[in-house]
């Protein structure tokens, strides 16, 4: 019975999903704070342009480190994700609050120089209108835009956010402005997850949310029409989540037209693709895009 065991297993092979090797490390530089970097490897060789992952206001790298550089890793892609100043394990922290959008536009093109190939930039909500006005100005493969500010930043959302969900704007300014304040409140289950995601987990990624800079906030609002990605020359795509209450459906549409963007609406998800449930689902539908553009 033993050696009929042994010929039946030998039949059959083994086969497990190749892990991503996932490492850390800091960008260091002689004129600014230094920036967190983690970094997913592929097991074999890896294929295609590399992704630099960017977060938004009150974020930083590791709201991609858990889903989405593993996921992507395992497809053979390189992937990447940085704390801008002031966020996640980054320097920075003690001059958060005069930190200008001008310098985490620095932190993002210091991070993408760490390829020596142009990378796509994946950017998520502030992060996005950091990516957009990038155009131009950095060599890229591609852009995504997930759960993006439009192209004329928070002018029109923020007055919106103010109107139809005070007590998120309030939140969000308290979070900001006053030192050592972070933004619990604002990141409830209903104002920034879909009713899907377990509580427990909101309550964790809410409790690692960090301060942000309300100059950049402020700036946010001045108008500054980035170029065009049609007219950069980048392939584009811009998605938003169904569910999402800070950044609509609509707006996310209105981002596509204006940078003549395919764009894709998720259902059942909220304003953190990269964090709520399905978004597993989300970085497939990246990287079969990226795979349809030869990117």
């Amino acid at each position: 019975m033993h050696e009929a065991s042994a010929r039946d297993r030998s039949r059959f092979t083994v086969v497990t999903e190749p892990r991503a090797q996932v490492s850390r490390r800091m960008i260091a530089r002689p004129d600014g704070p230094a920036l967190e970097w983690i970094e997913a490897e592929p097991a074999g060789e890896p294929h295609g342009a590399p992704l630099l992952f960017v977060h938004g206001a009150f974020g930083g790298a590791w709201m991609f480190e858990e889903i989405f550089l593993p996921n992507l890793a395992r497809r053979g892609r390189r992937a990447a994700a940085v704390s801008l100043r002031g966020h996640g394990r980054s320097e920075g922290g003690r001059d958060l609050r005069t930190a200008t959008l001008a310098d985490y536009l620095a932190d993002v093109a210091l991070a993408a120089s760490q390829w020596r190939e142009p990378p796509v930039l994946v950017a998520h909500s502030l992060g996005g209108l950091l990516a957009q006005r990038l155009l131009g100005r950095l060599p890229l493969r591609g852009l995504v835009l997930m759960a993006s500010l439009p192209p004329e930043g928070l002018g029109v959302v923020g007055p919106r956010i103010a109107m139809t969900d005070a007590g998120f704007w309030v939140e969000a300014l308290a979070g900001s402005l006053l030192p050592g304040r972070e933004p619990a409140v604002a990141l409830a289950r209903h104002w920034l997850f879909s009713e899907g995601l377990p509580l427990e987990r909101a309550q964790g990624y809410a409790a690692r949310m960090s301060a942000e800079s309300p100059v950049a906030l402020a700036e946010a609002h001045w108008p500054a029409l980035p170029l065009s990605a049609a007219f950069a020359g980048v392939p584009t795509l811009v998605l938003g989540g169904a569910d999402d209450r800070m950044i609509w459906p609509a707006t996310t549409w209105r981002t596509a037209l204006y940078h003549g963007a395919e764009h894709r609406t998720v259902p059942g998800i909220a304003h953190f693709l990269q964090l709520d449930l399905g978004s597993e689902g989300v970085a497939r539908l990246i990287l079969d895009w990226l795979e349809s553009r030869g990117a």
